[in-house]
């Protein structure tokens, strides 16, 4: 009898594993989208060409689209495209893995967004695309060092958009320090923990408007009056976004001039046209760029190395400041025609004579790239660093914008490297006093990126974009 009372009382009562794990196991399950699915729509004749625009920057990769940030990866970032000229603008959200768009916002509250931060569409044929960042995304996996990778990978993406649509465009313009307050406030990425990085005007088509063979596949729907779901509250990454806040700073409240330039000091007005970003040279290097996975043994000839360091010469069009504090080094190790050493770069030129004779073994270089094997046969090195009161000075901004600099002249270079057949990867874990002391880097500066160059090996796999955080040391 006592036995079977216990028995019903399991039943009633079960014991609290068993809670828990029926707990859990709802907690897991999926839900499928409700049957009050948004309308599908038409894609819009004037969204085409900014999706045409995501197409070509998905060419080149075996996966549908660049994977690696070095080549300038879409993914993780978010994507709005703002199309409809000054009469009718109307918010899209853009995914381009999936080829969907959603219809989020339009008319008068974009309208009244866009005046408000002085961001003008100057035609009925300009569009913008904006770019939005999720931090959490990368923090998760390298903690606080992640927010620098994200604003790396994405000043990798805006070059990657800019050269692009200079080509494709007569207008082109990186805003990069553009009043967009408005905007996210409409879009209310603030409570979804992103933050919107750079805006890309384009307007005026080089040719004729054409639908693009490859956006026929792409859908839409109208999600005007969808909820945008709830935010992550006191989910990890809605801790993580709140400490962050505490670091970043608000967006300008006055829109920067536009200039067309090179953002490395030094460099002349007008530099060798095969320098410059749009001609269908470019785009061409845009679908061949290839991360290196490894180097192999072997050394760089220097004029292919000088011919690759020209690009930094290349003038865009953004509104970035000019930068005198700003800086790039190359570190020398195996190449033919120069002694071993560390050698200004002015203006995409490397100085005549070292300016220091440091040397690094193969050991050191792993070490100094945080156990990173794969590039123990870096012949070369290209430090970007930049002034302490340049970056610090003005807070949070000052350092994003010293990021954004090198990570779109490390692009640049990404780009040229592959032209001249040099292998090349770019690193963001990498141990910065130690480059600091090689490099021979004034003691008032600070190493912000590096890029490494080399011999093509044979490895197909790339470590540091494994699950693993290898460039922090993780084994």
């Amino acid at each position: 009898m006592q036995e079977h009372v216990s028995l019903v009382y399991d039943i009633v009562h079960p014991p609290q594993a068993e809670r828990d794990a029926l707990y859990f196991w709802r907690q897991m399950a999926l839900v499928a989208t409700p049957e009050s699915a948004p309308p599908r729509i038409p894609v819009p004749a004037a969204l085409r060409p900014a999706l045409s625009l995501f197409e070509a920057a998905s060419e080149g990769s075996v996966n549908g689209g660049p994977s690696v940030p070095s080549a300038g990866a879409l993914y993780p970032y978010e994507h709005f495209a703002i199309v409809g000229g000054p009469d009718d603008p109307a918010v899209f959200a853009v995914d381009v893995a999936r080829r969907t768009c959603r219809l989020l916002y339009d008319r008068e509250q974009v309208a009244q967004a866009l005046e408000r931060g002085g961001i003008a569409l100057p035609g009925p044929d300009a569009y913008l695309i904006l770019t939005v960042v999720r931090p959490w995304l990368s923090m998760r996996k390298y903690d606080d060092r992640g927010y620098l990778y994200a604003q790396l990978d994405a000043a990798h993406l805006g070059a990657h958009l800019l050269c692009l649509g200079s080509r494709s465009h007569h207008r082109a313009e990186w805003l990069t320090r553009a009043a967009t307050a408005p905007l996210a406030e409409l879009f209310g990425l603030g409570d979804r923990c992103r933050f919107l990085h750079s805006v890309l005007l384009l307007d005026g088509p080089a040719h004729a408007r054409t639908p693009s063979p490859s956006t026929q596949a792409w859908s839409c729907t109208d999600e005007r009056h969808m909820s945008p779901g709830a935010p992550p509250g006191d989910l990890p990454e809605g801790q993580s976004w709140r400490r962050l806040a505490v670091y970043r700073q608000e967006p300008p409240v006055r829109s920067a001039a536009v200039r067309r330039g090179a953002l490395m000091p030094g460099s002349r007005d007008e530099p060798d046209r095969r320098c410059r970003p749009g001609g269908a040279e470019l785009a061409a290097r845009a679908v061949r760029r290839r991360s290196a996975k490894e180097f192999a043994a072997g050394d760089l000839p220097a004029r292919a190395l000088q011919d690759a360091l020209t690009a930094l010469a290349t003038p865009l069009t953004t509104d970035l400041p000019p930068s005198d504090g700003f800086g790039a080094t190359l570190v020398a190790r195996r190449v033919v025609g120069l002694i071993p050493g560390t050698y200004p770069v002015l203006g995409g030129e490397i100085a005549a004579e070292p300016t220091g004779t440091a040397v690094a073994d193969d050991d050191d270089i792993v070490r100094m790239c945080m156990g990173q094997e794969h590039l123990r046969h870096t012949c070369a090195a290209v430090v970007f660093h930049a002034r302490h009161q340049e970056i610090f000075g003005l807070g949070m901004a000052g350092v994003e914008q010293a990021l954004l600099r090198a990570g779109a002249l490390a692009h640049l270079l990404c780009l040229s490297a592959t032209d001249t057949g040099i292998a090349i990867t770019t690193i963001g874990g990498f141990d910065a006093g130690r480059w600091h002391a090689l490099a021979g880097i004034p003691g008032e500066n600070e190493v912000l990126y590096v890029a490494l160059l080399g011999v093509t090996g044979a490895s197909a796999v790339k470590l540091d974009r494994l699950q693993r955080a290898y460039a922090h040391d993780e084994r």
